[in-house]
C-alpha cells in the first residue's frame, strides 16, 4: 500500500508489448529447436559408427539419447505452436480494435457535422442554387437570340440563288468560243473521203515482171465451152 492511502493502480498491458514479448519466446523456441535437431544428429551418426565398431552397448544408449532430444524436440514444436496461435490471436484483436477506433472516431466525427448543419437551410441553398442556374440559362438564350428584325423568308432566298446559277450557266455559255461553218463543212468533207493509198513505180514494174500463175487444165476447158456456147448465140 501508499503510505498516502492508496496503491497507485498498475497501468494496463499494451497489447502491442505482449505480441513482442511472445515474439521473442517464438524465437528462442527456434533456437532450441535447432540445438535438439542438432543433438539427434550426432546422436545418429554416434549409433551408426558404434555399430560399425560392433559396440552394441554404445550403439544403443547413443539411440536412447537421439529418441531423448527427439521426446524433447516434438515438445517444442508443441510450445511453438501454441505461440504462434497465440501471437496470431492477438495481432487479429489488435488490428479489430485499431479499426474499431477508427469507426469510432469517424461516427462521432460525422455526428458533430451533421449537428452543425441545418436540414432546412441546405434546402434553402439548393433552391437558390436552381434559381440561379435557371437565370443563367435565360441569360444564355437571351444572348443567342439575333440582332434586328430578319424579315427575309427562306424560300425568297432559295428562288434568288437559283436565278444565280442560271445567270452563271447564260454566262459560260456565251464566252464559249463558235466553230466557223466552212471549217465545220471541211472537216465533214475530210471525213467522208476515203483514204488513198499511194503506189509507188517499182512496185507496178515489180508485178507487171512477175510471171502469171498456170491455168490449170480444168479452168481452160471450161473457157473454151464458154466460147462455143457465146459463138452459137451469135454474142
Amino acid at each position: 500500500m501508499n503510505l498516502f492511502g492508496r496503491a497507485k493502480k498498475a497501468p494496463k498491458p499494451k497489447i502491442s508489448d505482449r505480441i513482442k514479448e511472445l515474439k521473442e519466446a517464438q524465437e528462442m523456441l527456434d533456437k532450441q529447436e535447432a540445438h535438439l535437431e542438432k543433438k539427434m544428429e550426432e546422436a545418429r551418426k554416434m549409433a551408426l559408427q558404434k555399430s560399425r565398431q560392433k559396440n552394441k552397448k554404445a550403439a544403443i544408449f547413443q539411440l536412447k539419447r537421439k529418441k531423448m532430444f527427439e521426446k524433447r524436440l516434438n515438445q517444442l514444436y508443441g510450445q511453438r505452436e501454441n505461440v504462434e496461435r497465440l501471437i496470431n490471436a492477438m495481432e487479429t484483436v489488435a488490428f479489430n480494435k485499431a479499426n474499431i477506433e477508427k469507426l469510432k472516431k469517424g461516427k462521432e466525427a460525422l455526428a458533430q457535422t451533421i449537428e452543425e448543419v441545418d436540414v432546412d437551410k441546405v434546402n434553402e441553398l439548393m433552391d437558390d442554387v436552381n434559381e440561379q442556374v435557371a437565370m443563367a440559362d435565360e441569360i444564355g438564350e437571351a444572348m443567342a437570340q439575333t440582332l434586328g428584325n430578319d424579315d427575309i423568308e427562306e424560300e425568297d432566298l432559295e428562288k434568288e440563288l437559283e436565278e444565280l446559277q442560271n445567270e452563271e450557266m447564260e454566262a459560260e455559255m456565251l464566252q464559249a468560243p463558235e466553230v466557223p461553218m466552212s471549217e465545220e463543212k471541211s472537216e465533214k468533207v475530210e471525213q467522208k473521203q476515203p483514204a488513198t493509198v499511194e503506189v509507188k513505180g517499182d512496185i507496178l514494174a515489180e508485178l507487171a515482171s512477175a510471171p502469171s500463175a498456170p491455168v490449170s487444165k480444168p479452168e481452160a476447158k471450161q473457157d473454151k465451152e464458154l466460147e462455143a456456147v457465146t459463138a452459137s448465140l451469135g454474142i
